[in-house]
């Protein structure tokens, strides 16, 4: 019965599909619908719940890593392994579910793993934008839980040099944090544009409430460069950029013994006893990710227009681990994921035309002396995509539709713990294996004034995607997450069929935006703790994660409301709840966020000669998980929990374009002890307590 209602909601979705019919340019654009006009950028679907996070927000996280600043908007949480390593959650979906697009082009790193956080640099972003929905037809497979676009602003060339420097310290970790920027334009050379940004951060072991975590510390530097010109109808980009981060994972998740390991997640905190250290020892982390990027679009007339896109990507991940005989500089896993993508889209009146291409091949490098935990593989996709937006009164409306095909050939060793040997030696085998995947994507949707004050949008969205190397092949330990995970070679591509609708108020003093939204996920797969079971290697015994599929089903609303007092005093509030079934067995999925608000209040205030001031003061609640099978993981979800955070800011104006801006900002300003339940490391430590941040900027 269920596979028939999802082949009549799969014909619906085909029949009927919507989809953005906008590329990725930041070309403003009007849509009349009888009286009402929609003035903005272009965006990725007009009738899917999107948001853009405020210039005002980007200001006041600069220094953290892009998943806690996306954390900001609601339906948006995170998934980490300890306060280094985090990554973004939409509506309960995360990891390969989310496409992240770094300046117009698809991230492709090894991202599968949830330990794995995105190789991005959130300086490089000035614009901010979460697309919750599925949204395969224009991005591609994968887009099952919605799409996070990071932009650049346009370049300013009416000046030879304008820039910003940032200086960022924090208390917690005793870190330091740079950002600098430079952009302008060549008398000479009109119409040509440049812009240059670095980053660099180094920060040691952070503290809980009452204890430091060790081998915690993270050190990251960063750059990119771009080059834009137009002439006549022509627009030419390059852009290039560099990722870089070593940083240490956390030594109470990597344990000896089989008697250790559970005494240990009873416990609940180290046995161990840290000292503050900016050194990062084994285990830890290394990864580089090059960025090269060619744009080219060409204006056919007013409304047509034709580009074309080429991206590459290098991805160097090396992970290291405490050994007995080498040393400990000789990483464990060594992988190198290089991406080359290339793209045409054709744009003609209010309908899209594109084709995409995706070559990748994982090579993992000789000299480990380890079996890599996913073998080597090629991995090709193609797809092929087609939009359509138009008006019926005052309705308009998106439908579109596409096709991917994709290929993966893997090889590589595999343990064969089923016919382990008597004297405890675990054999290998050779492991080969060729997969094709291939399906539909399909979205439509409405946007409905329905007042002046109020709007409504619904989107139903069918996207795909195949499983990852990881799922189906993974046999090892993952050190980021200080988990064994086990793959399974039989597993299907995941269907999911997304109905969302969004209710906005807009007045002068209140903006209210209500998502609610049902999603069903066919096959859908999931890393499910075991534990009955550990896995002892010989660099130690951990949590055992299998790889399982099933049918599931995902529910939720998100709310995010702003309500002005008065010119001085404002009140904001995100809230957000997520429900999600293994609809086979009818039992809860692991690892779904638990219910969660975050409000505050603003109060600007004039100073003298300064202007611009306002003091925030923010508080987040977090429940307890209590949708979970007793005994289906290591420990229960933590107790719910409270955080109060407070700010202060000044502007200081200067001559001209010069201003100086200063933020203070403390973050768990009670320095409460609590557990998140998205927190892998959660089994062995508490999160980080009190941490005090002092931003300095300077704009030029």
């Amino acid at each position: 019965m269920q596979k028939k209602c999802f082949g009549l909601l799969l014909s619906l979705g085909i029949s009927v599909m919507a989809s953005n019919a906008q590329s990725t340019t930041t070309k403003a654009e009007e849509i009349k619908l009888k009286g009402v006009v929609v003035t903005g950028k272009q965006r990725a679907s007009l009738t899917a719940s999107s948001l853009v996070l405020r210039n005002q927000n980007i200001q006041e996280n600069k220094g953290k890593v892009l998943a806690d600043v996306l954390s900001d908007m609601a339906g948006v949480s995170t998934i980490s392994m300890g306060n280094t390593i985090v990554k973004p959650v939409i509506n309960g979906l995360h990891s390969n579910r989310i496409l992240l697009l770094n300046n117009g082009i698809r991230h492709e790193g090894q991202q599968w793993g949830a330990e794995h956080a995105p190789e991005l640099d959130p300086f490089s972003a000035d614009r901010m934008e979460v697309v919750k929905g599925a949204q395969g037809v224009r991005y591609g497979a994968d887009a099952l839980a919605g799409v996070v676009l990071l932009s650049p602003r346009p370049i300013e060339t009416e000046n030879p040099i304008t820039g910003n420097i940032d200086l960022i310290g924090q208390s917690n970790g005793r870190g330091l944090t740079m950002n600098g920027r430079l952009e302008g334009g060549i008398k000479k050379i009109p119409h040509l544009g440049w812009r240059i940004q670095a980053s660099g951060k180094k920060v040691g072991n952070y503290k809980s409430a009452d204890y430091y975590l060790g081998n915690t510390g993270a050190r990251e530097f960063n750059f990119s460069g771009s080059l834009n010109y137009r002439f006549k109808t022509n627009e030419v980009e390059v852009y290039y950029s560099h990722f870089g981060t070593e940083l240490g994972i956390f030594a109470g998740a990597h344990i000896g013994t089989v008697e250790d390991i559970l005494p240990r997640i009873a416990h609940g905190r180290p046995f161990e006893t840290y000292d503050f250290t900016y050194a990062i020892a084994a285990p830890r982390q290394r990864v580089d990710h090059d960025l090269a990027k060619f744009r080219w679009r060409r204006q056919l007339s007013d409304s047509n227009s034709l580009e074309l896109l080429y991206g590459f990507q290098r991805n160097h991940r090396r992970e290291y681990d405490k050994r007995r005989i080498e040393s400990d500089d000789t990483p464990m896993a060594d992988m190198i994921l290089t991406t080359q993508n290339v793209e045409a889209v054709l744009k003609i009146s209010d309908m899209a035309l594109g084709v995409q291409a995706n070559i990748q091949v994982n090579n993992n490098q000789s000299g480990t002396g380890t079996t890599p935990i996913i073998p080597n593989f090629d991995n090709f996709n193609i797809g092929a995509f087609a939009t359509r937006q138009f008006s019926l009164r005052n309705v308009l409306a998106e439908f579109g539709g596409r096709y991917d095909f994709k290929h993966l050939d893997a090889a590589g060793y595999r343990y064969d713990y089923k016919n382990q040997l008597e004297n405890g030696v675990v054999n290998q085998y050779l492991m080969t294996d060729q997969r094709r995947f291939h399906n539909v994507s399909g979205t439509t949707g409405i946007l409905y004034p329905v007042s002046e004050k109020l709007t409504w949008k619904s989107n139903l969205g069918l996207a795909w995607r195949a499983p990852s190397a990881n799922e189906l092949y993974s046999d090892g330990v993952h050190h980021g997450s200080g988990t064994y995970e086990v793959g399974d070679k039989s597993l299907k591509s995941e269907k999911g069929l997304k109905w969302a609708n969004s209710l906005l108020w807009n007045t002068q003093a209140l903006q209210v935006t209500l998502d609610i939204y049902g999603q069903l996920v066919y096959d859908y797969i999931y890393a499910q703790p075991n534990p009955d079971s550990v896995r002892q290697t010989i660099r130690g015994t951990f949590p055992l994660f299998a790889y399982a599929q099933h049918d599931a089903f995902f529910y939720g609303a998100d709310l995010s409301l702003d309500y002005q007092f008065s010119p001085a005093l404002s009140y904001q509030v995100n809230g957000s709840l997520v429900r999600a079934k293994n609809i086979d067995a009818n039992t809860y999925l692991p690892y779904i966020p638990a219910d969660r608000i975050r409000h505050g209040l603003q109060w600007n205030f004039p100073l003298g000669a300064l202007p611009v001031n306002y003091l925030k003061v923010m508080h987040r609640f977090v429940a307890k998980q209590d949708r979970y099978e007793v005994g289906s993981d290591y420990a229960t979800p933590p107790p719910a929990y409270h955080l109060v955070d407070a700010m202060v800011s000044t502007n200081v104006p200067l001559t001209n374009r010069k201003n100086i801006n200063i933020l203070l900002r403390v973050d768990n300003l009670l320095n409460t002890e609590y557990k998140d339940y998205m927190d892998r490391f959660r089994y062995y430590a508490h999160q980080m307590g009190r941490n005090i941040n002092l931003r300095i900027s300077y704009q030029f």
